[in-house]
Protein backbone atom coordinates (compact mmCIF):
# COMPACT_ATOMS: atom_id res chain seq x y z
CA UNK A 1 0.00 0.00 0.00
CA UNK A 2 1.09 3.43 -0.79
CA UNK A 3 1.18 6.51 1.81
CA UNK A 4 0.65 9.55 1.10
CA UNK A 5 3.58 12.12 1.34
CA UNK A 6 3.75 15.55 2.28
CA UNK A 7 6.37 17.82 2.09
CA UNK A 8 7.16 20.85 4.10
CA UNK A 9 8.05 23.66 3.28
CA UNK A 10 11.85 23.20 3.77
CA UNK A 11 12.10 20.06 1.61
CA UNK A 12 10.52 21.73 -1.57
CA UNK A 13 12.97 24.59 -1.30
CA UNK A 14 15.41 22.44 -0.81
CA UNK A 15 14.13 20.21 -4.29
CA UNK A 16 14.31 23.73 -5.91
CA UNK A 17 17.26 24.89 -5.18
CA UNK A 18 18.88 21.68 -5.53
CA UNK A 19 17.70 21.19 -9.02
CA UNK A 20 18.47 24.78 -10.34
CA UNK A 21 21.85 24.61 -8.56
CA UNK A 22 22.69 20.81 -10.50
CA UNK A 23 21.08 22.67 -13.75
CA UNK A 24 23.13 25.43 -13.98
CA UNK A 25 25.83 23.02 -13.55
CA UNK A 26 25.31 21.19 -16.21
CA UNK A 27 22.17 20.87 -18.86
CA UNK A 28 20.58 17.57 -17.72
CA UNK A 29 22.27 17.28 -14.38
CA UNK A 30 18.90 18.68 -12.35
CA UNK A 31 16.46 16.14 -14.13
CA UNK A 32 18.24 13.70 -12.92
CA UNK A 33 18.66 14.57 -9.64
CA UNK A 34 15.03 15.00 -9.31
CA UNK A 35 14.88 11.68 -10.85
CA UNK A 36 16.87 9.75 -8.42
CA UNK A 37 14.44 11.56 -5.80
CA UNK A 38 11.48 10.53 -7.08
CA UNK A 39 12.60 7.18 -7.30
CA UNK A 40 13.18 7.46 -3.15
CA UNK A 41 9.74 8.67 -2.73
CA UNK A 42 8.61 5.63 -4.50
CA UNK A 43 10.48 3.28 -2.27
CA UNK A 44 9.56 5.41 0.53
CA UNK A 45 5.80 5.45 0.10
CA UNK A 46 5.80 1.47 -0.11
CA UNK A 47 8.27 0.86 2.67
CA UNK A 48 8.25 3.75 4.72
CA UNK A 49 9.25 1.79 8.51
CA UNK A 50 12.27 0.55 6.57
CA UNK A 51 14.52 3.26 7.38
CA UNK A 52 14.98 3.09 11.58
CA UNK A 53 14.27 6.22 13.54
CA UNK A 54 17.11 8.46 14.54
CA UNK A 55 15.55 11.28 16.65
CA UNK A 56 12.28 11.81 18.18
CA UNK A 57 10.20 9.93 15.25
CA UNK A 58 12.13 11.38 12.52
CA UNK A 59 13.82 8.91 10.28
CA UNK A 60 16.47 9.46 7.37
CA UNK A 61 16.83 7.91 3.74
CA UNK A 62 20.06 8.31 1.91
CA UNK A 63 19.69 9.15 -1.51
CA UNK A 64 21.60 7.33 -4.13
CA UNK A 65 24.26 8.94 -6.47
CA UNK A 66 23.50 12.51 -4.94
CA UNK A 67 24.88 13.47 -1.50
CA UNK A 68 21.42 13.94 0.07
CA UNK A 69 19.59 12.61 2.61
CA UNK A 70 16.11 12.57 3.08
CA UNK A 71 14.26 13.26 6.86
CA UNK A 72 11.04 12.22 7.21
CA UNK A 73 8.35 11.41 9.69
CA UNK A 74 5.85 8.51 9.03
CA UNK A 75 2.37 8.22 10.85
CA UNK A 76 0.92 4.87 10.47
CA UNK A 77 -2.44 6.06 11.62
CA UNK A 78 -2.83 8.41 8.79
CA UNK A 79 -0.53 6.57 6.40
CA UNK A 80 1.21 9.59 5.62
CA UNK A 81 4.92 10.62 5.28
CA UNK A 82 5.74 13.90 5.91
CA UNK A 83 8.89 14.76 4.14
CA UNK A 84 11.26 17.64 6.85
CA UNK A 85 13.95 18.00 4.84
CA UNK A 86 16.12 16.93 1.55
CA UNK A 87 19.16 17.68 3.15
CA UNK A 88 22.91 18.33 1.40
CA UNK A 89 25.16 16.13 3.43
CA UNK A 90 27.30 19.09 3.42
CA UNK A 91 25.31 21.05 5.89
CA UNK A 92 25.85 20.96 9.61
CA UNK A 93 24.20 18.01 10.84
CA UNK A 94 22.55 19.46 13.95
CA UNK A 95 20.31 21.67 11.50
CA UNK A 96 18.80 18.25 10.08
CA UNK A 97 15.69 17.43 12.42
CA UNK A 98 14.91 21.08 12.82
CA UNK A 99 11.46 23.19 11.87
CA UNK A 100 13.15 26.29 10.76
Amino acid sequence: MKNAIIFSSFASKEIDESFNWYESRSMGLGDRFVDVVDKAFAVLSKNPIAFPKKKHNYRDMVIDTFPYIIVYEYDHIESSIYILHVFHTSRNPKHKYKRK
